[in-house]
Formats: structure tokens, C-alpha cells, sequence
């Protein structure tokens, strides 16, 4: 896999999580508490998605995933062979990698002015009612969830489809 090919999947992948993400705001009181304790955050996303269309936010979250695998596969190579994905070693860095990355791009996302609703909604609810460093833990998580989508489906179909 080329790396065009890998920002489009990213940018596919990150918009579809992004949909799921809406369906579980949209469906917060119906979730079960086990998610709701695990995940948190997705309830200050309800503001957000209340203003944004379903293909807006979509759209904005998967541009955001694509740039931000631009950065990572330029630091660190994305692990593509069935080798370099059994390599823990490499793998723990390059998702730590991943979440670094991710974590920090919150601060482009804000300081670009670029994305005046979600700095408005999202980021400042979170940030009124945690930290800067709880926001940034979760755009990392939220990173990491995106590459393990992507090395599952790279797994999937190396060995369902050869």
C-alpha cells in the first residue's frame, strides 16, 4: 500500500468513526453505563454534532485523520507487511508515535482557528470540565483507535483475501 492510498483509507476509516461517534452521542442515555464510563467524552460531543451536519463532521474529521497520518507516516513508516505488524517493538512505537501526534494535533486544530465549532463545543466543555491534558488524551485514543481500524483491516486482508 502506497501512502496516497493509505490517506485515503484513513480519511474513509476516521469519517466512518466519526458516524459512529454521532450515533452514540445521538443514543447516549440508551448506552450501557460500562461504555458511558469508558467513554465520557462522547457526551460533549452532543453540542458539536447538534450544529454539524452528519457529512459535515464526517468530513471534518476525516480531513483531520488524513493530515494528521501525513505527519506520522513521514516520522515513522506505517506498518504495512504481516512482519512489521508482529514486530512489538515497532509497532508500540509507532503507535506510540500515533498517539503523540494526535494528541498534540488538538492544539493545530484550535490555534488554526480552522475549526471554530468544535474549539467552541467540544474542546471547551471538555476543557472546562477536565483539562487541556484530558483533551489531549483523548484526541491521542482516538488516533490510535484509527490505526488499529487500519492494521485490522490490513491483517483482514492479507490473510481472508490473498
Amino acid at each position: 500500500m502506497n501512502n496516497s492510498d493509505l490517506y485515503i483509507l484513513t480519511f474513509v476509516v476516521t469519517g466512518l468513526w466519526d458516524v459512529v461517534l454521532r450515533v452514540m452521542t445521538e443514543n447516549w442515555d440508551s448506552l450501557p453505563k460500562s461504555v458511558k464510563t469508558i467513554l465520557p467524552f462522547i457526551e460533549y460531543l452532543k453540542p458539536y454534532f447538534k450544529i454539524h451536519t452528519l457529512l459535515a463532521a464526517a468530513l471534518i474529521a476525516a480531513f483531520v485523520g488524513a493530515t494528521t497520518q501525513m505527519i506520522i507516516v513521514n516520522v515513522m513508516p506505517f506498518p504495512i507487511s504481516i512482519k512489521e505488524i508482529k514486530n512489538g517493538k515497532n509497532m508500540f512505537l509507532f503507535l506510540t508515535l500515533s498517539f503523540i501526534v494526535s494528541a498534540l494535533y488538538g492544539f493545530i486544530m484550535k490555534f488554526s482557528k480552522l475549526f471554530p465549532v468544535l474549539e467552541k463545543t467540544y474542546y471547551k466543555r471538555l476543557e472546562e470540565n477536565h483539562s487541556v491534558w484530558r483533551s489531549m488524551y483523548h484526541d491521542g485514543i482516538s488516533g490510535l483507535i484509527v490505526q488499529i481500524t487500519i492494521i485490522v483491516f490490513i491483517l483482514l486482508k492479507k490473510y481472508l483475501f490473498k
